[in-house]
């Protein structure tokens, strides 16, 4: 049975709901932090449950993935690359400057749109793109005052251009079926969390005890809250142009920066960071704005 394709603004209010709960990922994870899980075994711990309940889906939808099986497995080994980055870049650095961060994610989208679909540029989506650099800069430098740049920060960074190629193979290949790819993003964050942590020598294994304690409500954040996160985001993007779905997950910042702000007081960013976050989207919505080619 063929799918419907919903109206513009059904799909764009599921990006504004489902992005607006992305801002709250930061809770759970200091969550699991605060009790003894380490920040990689967290990003793994969150995602793993739902890797495993969507397997067992898969399993009795296999005829449904014959034939997308090899792009399901790209788009969800790129986005779980994209979302392990994002929550390490959470756990190591401060809230606001991981999620802005991520945020340039529709420069490099431009930058992939060029270079992948043969997407031509106007000169105004240039200087967008300059705009979201200098803010870069201006966000990660601190103006000397504030947080030097860390590991959690260069997390957050490649964290939006994975996200970003995501993206575009989401709508590029829009008739994967979502159980497929979400079975592979859900796997691939948890072990890129893991990976990347050991990498960077941030993978401090926690007592057994820890861990067993922390899986029921991990696994309750996983399916009850991950899952159709992810799920809607993941089905809306088959029908909106990434542009507007940039603006429209702009939502999470808001959320990020109102809850940090009430949560961790001593993460309150600086002026020079605060003007760098604000050159950051204004990049953003120049770019989606501004794009000619975004019609819905």
């Amino acid at each position: 049975m063929p799918v419907r394709t919903p109206t513009t603004g059904f799909a764009s209010a599921a990006v504004f709901i489902s992005a607006s709960a992305w801002g709250l990922y930061w809770i759970p994870l200091r969550f699991l932090e605060d009790q003894g899980v380490g920040g990689s075994w967290a990003v793994a711990l969150l995602n793993a449950p739902a890797a495993l309940l969507l397997g067992v889906v898969l399993l009795f939808q296999l005829a449904a993935h014959r034939g997308h099986m090899r792009e399901a497995a790209a788009i969800g080994v790129i986005t779980g690359l994209g979302l392990a980055l994002y929550g390490l870049g959470l756990v190591f650095s401060s809230v606001m400057r991981a999620t802005l961060l991520f945020y340039l994610t529709p420069v490099w989208a431009t930058l992939i749109g060029i270079v992948w679909l043969e997407e031509k540029a106007t000169w105004l989506r240039w200087v967008a793109i300059g705009v979201g650099l200098i803010g870069l800069l201006m966000l990660v430098s601190g103006g000397g005052a504030s947080v030097p740049l860390g590991i959690g920060d260069v997390f957050a960074f490649f964290s939006g251009i994975a996200w970003a190629v995501g993206a575009a193979m989401i709508k590029k290949y829009n008739a994967v079926p979502l159980v497929g790819m979400t079975v592979f993003q859900f796997a691939s964050t948890a072990f890129f969390g893991l990976l990347l942590g050991a990498v960077a020598g941030l993978l401090v294994p926690p007592d057994l005890s820890v861990i067993a304690a922390s899986l029921p409500s991990a696994a309750g954040i996983s399916i009850l809250f991950i899952i159709p996160a992810v799920m809607v985001l993941f089905w809306a993007q088959k029908f909106l142009f990434p542009g507007r779905v940039g603006l429209l997950m702009m939502s999470e910042v808001l959320v990020a920066a109102i809850t940090a702000s009430l949560f961790l007081p001593h993460e309150r960013m600086n002026g020079i960071e605060w003007l760098g976050a604000a050159l950051i989207i204004g990049a953003c919505l120049v770019e989606v704005l501004l794009a000619p080619s975004d019609k819905v």
